[in-house]
């Protein structure tokens, strides 16, 4: 923008967010494109992509518009931002830390390092590690190792799987040390958990 007029744009690619968090403008008169048959199959048509996918291209943009435009006045991304920037701030972090635990509970059965899951959401492990323990209050191995203990429970009071074949699934090479872990956490032995609970 300069003098309040378009001096230039920028065309990106047209996307479909996979959790809708924000609404469209409701605009006076004019009738919601819903109601188009054309726009509505083209919509359902496009590309569906990760809501933190889009933040980081969306920030990466930011960067560039900011580097491009940085020895002159045309464009100051900073001036968009509201008085409410620390709310979106805060906003911001706080979809991270939920897509961040969504992740983690869907790949309970997967590798979960530390590098891969900041790398999901767009984060160095350093800062993810900074991140997830002030969000959390514990750090990332830790909550893994809990969640993984919270559906180990689970498997042995609703399935009939071995006790081996349960620590093989929760990523535990050597089922002696998912016994350790368990163990530590529900102050029993695997084994007697399940007796336990089979008698409940």
């Amino acid at each position: 923008m300069e003098n309040q007029q378009v001096c230039g744009f920028i065309v990106c690619g047209k996307v479909r967010v996979k959790y809708q968090e924000y609404k469209a403008i409701d605009l006076m008169n004019i009738e919601p494109w819903e109601n188009d048959t054309a726009l509505r199959k083209a919509w359902w048509s496009l590309k569906v992509i990760d809501n933190n996918r889009l933040a980081a291209a969306v920030n990466l943009l930011s960067f560039m518009v900011n580097s491009f435009t940085s020895n002159t006045d045309t464009i100051l991304v900073e001036n968009l931002l509201t008085s409410s920037e620390t709310d979106y701030s805060l906003s911001r972090h706080e979809k991270k830390r939920i897509a961040v635990l969504r992740y983690i509970e869907a790949n309970l059965y997967s590798k979960l390092t530390l590098d891969s899951v900041a790398a999901h959401v767009c984060l160095s492990a350093n800062y993810f590690s900074r991140f997830f323990k002030k969000r959390q209050g514990i750090n990332f191995k830790t909550w893994v190792n809990q969640r993984r203990m919270h559906r180990a429970g689970e498997l042995l009071r609703n399935t009939d799987q071995t006790i081996d074949h349960i620590a093989r699934k929760l990523q535990y090479a050597q089922t002696s040390y998912f016994c350790r872990v368990f163990h530590a956490t529900y102050h029993m032995s695997p084994q007697m958990y399940r007796r336990h609970r089979q008698l409940v």
